[in-house]
């Protein structure tokens, strides 16, 4: 596995999405080859996606335009089409309007996180399981904004940052997740990097539950305080576990469960797997984190470090990266790939925490 690419982009939304795009044209363009497999087999044609999307897209504009004009930024840096890079940052969002090849709908099992504080520590462990078509085409962003809080995210190169740190030593992962409220609104992607830069727990809360979102997520995160938290948010609603703790892809919330589908076996597998092994090995490092990320116990239907067979095989779960954040010493550690076989490598945050 190459090293993890590192862009740095300064300036307006407009400038750091060109420059974002400019360096990553070759890796956006492999992803959106993936993309095109995916929608061509749903029998999806480029003159269907503003149709599909465009309520989507007026709802960002109305709440983040800034975030907008990131992806615009990015799409004319690579010289792909916008709708097109829209497309990977509205994908949830349009899963469920597309019927998979098979007629059977999947369900998301994207992302496992856990989070940890304990007396001079805290640490945040996120595992990003995504499609398998998208492997390898990973890189590290370092946003330096003209206005607001610097940011560093491993991040699929289509899509805008979702979790990382940020300059404030806040850090988030991200968990996919349904709901029974589910509708046409901002598209999660943009609704978690807009939590990203999030100044503090009460900061964190605002930014997570957005109003006109188009469904929600489990947002887990760690602050340089010494303190962690997760919400778990639907398109209307929210819950708040002032704790760390693990989250996969179900709601812990008994409210939130009641009006979400049933927990899937793979989603449950994982999260208990995650905490049985932070109840038996009380994890207080950044490598003791790695081990557990990359861990293959369990004897559920998935793992934590998920290397799935699915039919096709470029649709099949995978780890694309793995992400460590130790919140108290402001540093991070990325593994472009499977952590199993990846090595962590840490990242320079200089200028940024």
């Amino acid at each position: 596995m190459s090293p993890v690419r590192v862009v740095v982009a300064r300036g307006d939304p407009l400038e750091r999405g060109r420059t974002v795009g400019y360096e990553l044209a070759d890796l956006i363009r492999g992803s959106l080859e993936f993309y095109w497999r995916y929608l061509v087999r749903r029998g999806v044609g480029a003159g269907e996606l503003p149709g599909l999307l465009a309520p989507y897209l007026a709802a960002a504009e109305r709440e983040l335009p800034d975030l907008v004009e990131l992806v615009t930024g990015m799409a004319e840096g690579s010289g792909v089409s916008f709708w097109e890079l829209f497309c990977v940052n509205a994908f949830e969002e349009l899963e469920p309007l597309l019927e998979a090849p098979s007629g059977r709908s999947l369900p998301r099992e994207r992302c496992s996180t856990v989070t940890i504080s304990g007396p001079g520590y805290t640490l945040l462990g996120h595992n990003e399981q995504w499609l398998a078509g998208d492997v390898g085409h990973v890189a590290v962003v370092v946003e330096l904004p003209d206005d607001g809080p610097a940011l560093v995210s491993p991040t699929l190169a289509c899509c805008l940052p979702a979790v990382g740190m940020n300059e404030y030593r806040v850090a988030q992962g991200i968990q996919s997740l349904t709901a029974g409220d589910d509708g046409v609104g901002i598209p999660r992607v943009l609704v978690s990097r807009h939590a990203l830069v999030a100044s503090s727990p009460a900061d964190a809360l605002r930014r997570a539950t957005l109003p006109g979102r188009a469904g929600g997520y489990g947002h887990s995160f760690a602050f340089g305080s010494g303190s962690a938290m997760s919400i778990e948010t639907s398109a209307t609603r929210f819950a708040v576990n002032g704790q760390p703790g693990s989250h996969t892809n179900h709601y812990t919330d008994s409210e939130l469960a009641d009006r979400a589908p049933p927990p899937s076996q793979g989603s449950l597998a994982r999260l208990a797997r995650l905490q049985a092994l932070v109840d038996e090995r009380s994890p207080a490092t950044p490598a003791a984190i790695g081990e557990i990320l990359a861990d293959h116990g369990g004897g559920g239907p998935q793992t934590i470090c998920e290397h799935g067979h699915d039919d096709p095989a470029d649709e099949a779960s995978a780890i694309v990266f793995s992400m460590i954040c130790d919140l108290d010493l402001g540093r991070m550690w990325v593994a472009p790939g499977s952590p199993c076989v990846t090595a962590y490598e840490e990242v320079d945050l200089a200028g940024v925490v």
